[in-house]
């Protein structure tokens, strides 16, 4: 059965459940997703704090200038005694100090004067300089992240400065991965004729740790039914999602479709309208899903980055599982033809502030160099044909 790229894309995402929760502490949140809304229980900042070290006083106090303010007091960033001034006083404070009762601007300690017990500002400064009010930050019961946000650095960062440190993420999709075929070997076998490398497996984990799974290794099966429906059971049974690599094409030992069907699953559908890597086995069983990819390592990778990712962020709870594409001007024809959506390697440069694309080599789907050098891929949907220079085109841009 074939389906077009947005067909597939939506049975796909429609197939997903998000998984369970689990309560995690804040060492163990990085790359995960959050399954519950966050709101700030304190203000921030807690108080009226300086921003700089210098002083703190009234800017009534500078009615005429320059002005001499009495030196008062100190505080430091910590200092649970909060200080107050007079007209015509000031209080030094250090950077996140509590700003004194009274104070409601500050100025830093270098563009003043001391004078024995005496700060002299000779320029005008206006209410609320250099001050961080209480709560102008974020207000205490502020939503300060959304359910299905992922968490990375920054994220976690701001959970701590607010004072949460057991927080609710969704459970970590679980990915079998398989190769298959008698001429796969991995890269630390001997050499034999007529042999390819498994570098696929390695693409994919690095693809899918990235986005937050848990990925499990099966190895590589010949072209045996019994042995593939052997593994694949297995995988099913410690997994969300089996992935597998080539065997889904029409050939004489391309056997996978036929070993997913034994298995029960449901084939949703064997072939879509991409290119490069149209055949793409997508199948589910229950909750469990199949993937089903070319062994081609470029048309594998097109193919997990549109149609498996996607999956395992719905799986994740995350709220926005699409790609996210650029918009650029193509510098010489694309070439692509209408019926099919092509995914054309192409380099990315900047020329006259305008964001440019064009070929990064060869497009062969047997070629899996120009896909690890090139920038992005540029999408050129089934009713455009070939991108004529000038023309603007949608691009996926390739992690460096």
């Amino acid at each position: 059965m074939k389906v077009k790229r947005e067909e597939a894309k939506g049975i796909i995402v429609n197939a997903c459940r998000e998984k369970p929760f689990e309560v995690v502490t804040l060492e163990r949140a990085y790359g995960r997703v959050l399954a519950e809304d966050i709101y700030s229980p304190v203000d921030i900042p807690d108080e009226d704090k300086s921003a700089i070290d210098g002083y703190a006083f009234n800017t009534a106090s500078l009615g005429k200038l320059p002005a001499r303010l009495k030196i008062v007091g100190e505080t430091a960033a910590g200092d649970t005694e909060k200080k107050s001034v007079g007209l015509g006083e000031a209080v030094f404070v250090m950077t996140g100090g509590v700003i004194p009762e009274g104070a409601n601007a500050a100025v830093r300690v270098e563009d003043v004067s001391v004078d024995g017990d005496y700060v002299v500002i000779d320029f005008p400064v206006e209410p609320g300089t250099l001050v961080n009010f209480k709560g102008s930050e974020i207000k205490k019961g502020e939503k300060v992240l959304e359910k299905g946000e992922l968490l990375d650095y920054r994220r976690v960062g701001l959970l701590a400065n607010v004072g949460i440190y057991r927080i609710k993420v969704y459970q970590r999709p679980r990915v079998a991965v398989i190769a298959t075929g008698n001429e796969v070997l991995e890269p630390y076998e001997p050499y034999r004729p007529g042999t390819v490398r498994n570098s696929n497996y390695y693409i994919l984990r690095g693809l899918l740790e990235k986005e937050g799974a848990e990925v499990t290794y099966l190895g590589v099966v010949g072209d045996s039914v019994t042995e593939m429906e052997e593994l694949f059971e297995r995988a099913l049974s410690t997994s969300d999602i089996v992935v597998t690599t080539g065997g889904v094409s029409k050939g004489k030992y391309d056997l996978v479709r036929e070993v997913v069907e034994s298995l029960g699953f449901d084939v949703k559908f064997s072939q879509t309208n991409i290119r490069p890597g149209r055949p793409l086995v997508f199948a589910v069983k229950g909750e469990k899903l199949f993937f089903g990819l070319p062994g081609y390592p470029a048309a594998m990778l097109v193919n997990a980055l549109e149609f498996l990712i996607p999956a395992v962020r719905k799986l994740s709870g995350r709220k926005t599982v699409e790609n996210s594409y650029l918009v650029a001007v193509a510098a010489e024809p694309l070439k692509s033809r209408e019926g099919r959506v092509d995914f054309i390697r192409v380099d990315l440069f900047v020329e006259g502030g305008t964001l440019k694309v064009k070929s990064a080599g060869s497009q062969q789907t047997s070629n899996l160099r120009t896909m690890v050098t090139c920038g992005a891929l540029a999408v050129v949907g089934e009713v455009r044909g070939t991108v004529l220079p000038g023309e603007t085109v949608d691009v996926l841009v390739l992690e460096v």
